[in-house]
C-alpha cells in the first residue's frame, strides 16, 4: 500500500513531516508525492529512497527541481511528464498529483492550502480518506462534510469527513 503526501509550497521545517514520513515507512508503506517545494521537498528529504515515489510535471528528469533529482540519484522512482504536456501549467500540477494519488490507500496535507485542497477533492472523489496536519484547513471545496479532529498513524491531525461518515466519527 501506499500513501499520498501533499501540502503547503511554503511549508516552514517541521520534524513533524520527518515523524509522519517515517511512521508511514515503518509501516511497511510506500510514500508517493510531488515534486514542489515546501511539504513535497520535506516529504522528499525525510524518506528513504527506496520507499519513494515522486511524480514531477517536468518531462525530463534533468529538469525536475533539484531535491527530485538527488533523491533519483540515491534510488527513489521518479515519474517524469506525469502531468501530461497539454495543459496549462495549474492544471499538469492537479493533474500530476491525481497520478500521484493513484493506488493509494490515504492521502495526508501537511498546512493545505487552495491548491492542495483542490487535490484533496479530488482524492475524496475517489474514495481516499484525506488527513491533514497543522492548523484546521479551509473546507474541502466542492465536497460536502467537515473537518474532525482524528488522528494519522498516532498523530494528531484533522481528517475530512462526509456527511454519512459523521455519525461514525
Amino acid at each position: 500500500m501506499s500513501v499520498y503526501f501533499g501540502g503547503s509550497r511554503s511549508l516552514p521545517s517541521s520534524p513533524i513531516v520527518a515523524a509522519v514520513v517515517a511512521a508511514v515507512v515503518a509501516a511497511g508503506q510506500s510514500v508517493h508525492v510531488g515534486c514542489q517545494r515546501g511539504a513535497d521537498q520535506a516529504v522528499v528529504q525525510s524518506c528513504v529512497p527506496s520507499s519513494l515515489v515522486v511524480f514531477a510535471v517536468a518531462p525530463l528528469l534533468s529538469s525536475c527541481a533539484w531535491h527530485v533529482r538527488v533523491a533519483c540519484g540515491l534510488g527513489a522512482r521518479v515519474v517524469v511528464g506525469a502531468g501530461g504536456s497539454g495543459a496549462s501549467i495549474p492544471a499538469r500540477y492537479l493533474l500530476r498529483s491525481i497520478a500521484a494519488f493513484q493506488g493509494c490507500n490515504q492521502a495526508i496535507f501537511f498546512s493545505p492550502g487552495s491548491g492542495s485542497l483542490a487535490v484533496a477533492r479530488e482524492c475524496m472523489r475517489s474514495g481516499l480518506p484525506v488527513f491533514a496536519l497543522g492548523e484546521q484547513p479551509a473546507p474541502i471545496p466542492s465536497v460536502s462534510g467537515q473537518w474532525v479532529a482524528s488522528s494519522f498513524m498516532g498523530f494528531s491531525c484533522w481528517q475530512w469527513s462526509a456527511p454519512s461518515q459523521l455519525s461514525f466519527v
